[in-house]
């Protein structure tokens, strides 16, 4: 089960450290502790943090937000039980997040009263949620097969993209090889890799397609749509400042010119967003680019601003990163991903209706790994702590098998469910039950009760 704790605005600004006030409480946890849930003020502010060069900086990080986090004695108390859990049993923990200043904090590097990274444990993944307490997830995602995969990879200047490819390739092969079925479509900007990837094909390697990057941002973002993927992954340059973000891209022809140095093609936040809205069938975009998590005063990053509106996960960077950093974030993430996708579709094929699915797993591979890379020295080595994981809604992400009615009609069923979900956990929260469930069945009324919400607005199991 969930931990979930919730970090929201309080209201005004705190004169001392001239930051939104914010206030912690616990949304969910699998202990009864009392007042858990009553909201008590969190004082911690970014600049309160300790700078990445001093000593045992993801250390002295990680004890500020516990000690902080553990001011109140409801947190404090869930912590420590959460600590408790025995090694058979994951139990993630997620931040809750309504403030671009909470997400400016060092949430994964928090230590427990051992001073042992959370995040560095598999019982104890870290993600963020991007919802406020009143949101929920997505309805469930059918878990099609083959699963499609659309990579951009074009990163104007950085050494390693055919290395970026060739991980994807082989994890791809492996998660083949294991028996989950997967398509690839790369678009990319280097001519020689191209040729690379396009000699690969005509030498036997199925399951692969290729494309350019187009010359405008628009085209790129319509030619996802019309794939439809259900990952989305870019490998590429990603800007961040105080009023915008983006990612960018390189074309074969800035490649070509001798004067250019960077990309010409510049994808924004909300085309992003417009374009996760789009999709069909949408599960998660991967960021792996520099700045794709970091928010600003008043901003929002852009991983939970393409969560908060379509996509049900989405994994990012929380500052620059290095090439060999990111390439270790690709191996250890897809080849996790793919086993968990795999171990999805096997108990669905083998009678469940729906399957609940946590993406946490694969992050925290992803960052031990990367751990082990810089020597395992966690307390110094900011590197692992830097992919972030944002999901919607407090209810865990869940699969379940692709329904036989026809695309358009099945996208129609979605579509309103999830209008009725959100009006549930809105206005409809000060509606009797008997009421909403009045407005499920007319509303709903033709649509297969699969699809149905709970009159509180989730989706649980059937």
């Amino acid at each position: 089960m969930r931990t979930v704790l919730s970090v929201d605005q309080l209201g005004g600004i705190d004169p001392n450290t001239d930051a939104e006030r914010m206030t912690v409480r616990v949304v969910r946890s699998p202990f009864n502790v009392q007042k858990a849930h009553v909201a008590r003020e969190f004082k911690l502010t970014f600049d309160q943090l300790p700078a990445w060069g001093s000593p045992n900086a993801v250390m002295e990080r990680g004890k500020k937000v516990r000690d902080s986090l553990c001011a109140h004695p409801g947190v404090e108390s869930v912590l420590k039980q959460l600590c408790l859990t025995p090694p058979s049993q994951i139990q993630p923990l997620y931040i809750m997040l309504s403030e671009s200043d909470a997400e400016l904090i060092s949430w994964e590097t928090l230590c427990d009263a051992n001073n042992t990274f959370i995040a560095l444990d598999q019982r104890w993944p870290i993600g963020r949620i991007s919802d406020p307490v009143s949101g929920q997830s997505r309805p469930p995602a059918e878990l099609q097969l083959p699963v499609r995969i659309m990579a951009l990879i074009s990163a104007f200047g950085i050494k390693g993209q055919t290395k970026e490819w060739e991980i994807l390739r082989d994890a791809a092969l492996a998660a083949r090889a294991a028996g989950l079925q997967l398509i690839l479509k790369l678009m990319v900007g280097e001519p020689n890799l191209r040729t690379a990837i396009d000699q690969e094909i005509a030498n036997g390697l199925t399951g692969v397609e290729i494309a350019p990057i187009d010359r405008t941002p628009s085209r790129v973002v319509q030619e996802i749509i019309a794939w439809s993927p259900h990952i989305l992954h870019f490998f590429c340059h990603g800007r961040a400042d105080l009023t915008d973000q983006s990612v960018e891209l390189a074309t074969a022809g800035d490649y070509a010119d001798p004067i250019t140095t960077a990309g010409s093609v510049r994808i924004g936040t909300q085309q992003l967003v417009a374009m996760s809205t789009q999709l069909s069938n949408p599960w998660l975009l991967a960021l792996n680019c520099c700045s794709s998590g970091q928010a600003a005063k008043n901003l929002q990053s852009m991983a939970h601003q393409v969560v908060s509106a379509g996509f049900p996960a989405a994994v990012a960077m929380l500052e620059p990163v290095d090439a060999n950093d990111a390439h270790e974030f690709t191996r250890a993430f897809y080849r996790s991903l793919f086993i968990t996708l795999t171990r999805a579709a096997k108990a669905l094929n083998g009678g469940a209706t729906r399957v609940a699915f946590e993406w946490t797993e694969a992050m925290y591979n992803a960052r031990r790994a990367i751990c082990d890379l810089h020597n395992g020295d966690a307390p110094n080595a900011r590197e692992w702590a830097l992919p972030v994981l944002y999901v919607r809604g407090v209810e865990p992400f869940q699969f379940e098998q692709p329904h036989a009615e026809p695309e358009g009609e099945a996208n129609s069923y979605k579509t309103r469910v999830q209008l009725v979900a959100e009006w549930l956990n809105t206005a409809g929260r000060n509606e009797s039950e008997e009421k909403r469930r009045r407005v499920i069945e007319k509303v709903l009324a033709d649509v297969p009760r699969s699809f149905w919400p709970s009159v509180d607005g989730t989706f649980g199991n059937l």
